[in-house]
């Protein structure tokens, strides 16, 4: 609480300087995750083409999942040559290649994620790189976030002025904003993964609730 008198005008006693918080919890409705398919061999050619056959497979299981509106989309590639230990003076030696391709899946579905990671694992997937939650449309909420802290700052001022004996005025200045929610990534383990497919249960992934928050600073003028 904040009382300020105002010069050069008699009739205003005072201002009065409040702050608002709005909260809303919004449950996220899209969801990424990132599955990676490793193969080793001897040749590059080999390792690139075993690599391939096994992605397809993995896109091919994603896909008979029957998701609406899956976009799944190539994220990374690499192949890269692992070396034997050296010996004394000997060259260092190429033992083989490792290839590894990540792809990134989209889903509005968020309650579909569980099915989707059982069906990439099944097809030869063996690792889940990443996960994120998000809202795809944040502004509305954005926006109701806002206004609940305005409601809560005015109410505010408006107990106080009653409890000095005074009138709430015109707000003077505001300031004050809300920020959009970024994408919320959940501890999400590949080995727990696997213990789940190795146990012939289905993977549980719960999105949870993404908070909004907004705060705005408002100083109204008192009038007797």
């Amino acid at each position: 609480l904040l009382l300020l008198p105002r010069p050069g005008a008699a009739q205003e006693a005072t201002t009065l300087n409040v702050n608002g918080t709005g909260m809303v919890e919004v449950a996220p409705d899209r969801a990424r995750i990132i599955f990676a398919v490793e193969t080793e061999a001897e040749g590059a050619r080999e390792t690139g083409e075993a690599n391939a056959r096994l992605m397809d497979r993995v896109i091919n299981g994603l896909r008979a999942t029957g998701v609406p509106d899956l976009r799944i989309e190539t994220s990374g590639y690499s192949l890269t040559p692992r070396y034997a230990p050296r010996r004394g003076d000997e060259p260092q030696r190429i033992a083989g290649y490792t290839a590894r391709n990540t792809v990134q899946v989209i889903v509005d579905d968020v309650e579909a994620l569980g099915r989707l990671v059982d069906a990439a694992l099944e097809a030869g997937a063996n690792r889940v790189a990443g996960l994120s939650f998000e809202i795809r449309d944040s502004e509305p909420h954005r926006q109701e976030a806002l206004r609940r802290a305005v409601a809560r700052a005015r109410g505010e001022a408006e107990v106080m002025a009653e409890a000095l004996g005074m009138r709430l005025g015109d707000p003077v200045t505001v300031q004050g904003g809300a920020e959009s929610p970024q994408p919320r990534s959940p501890l999400f383990r590949g080995a727990d993964v696997m213990m789940a497919m190795e146990a012939s249960a289905p993977t549980p992934v719960e999105a949870g609730l993404q908070t909004i928050t907004a705060s705005v600073s408002i100083r109204y003028r008192l009038w007797p």
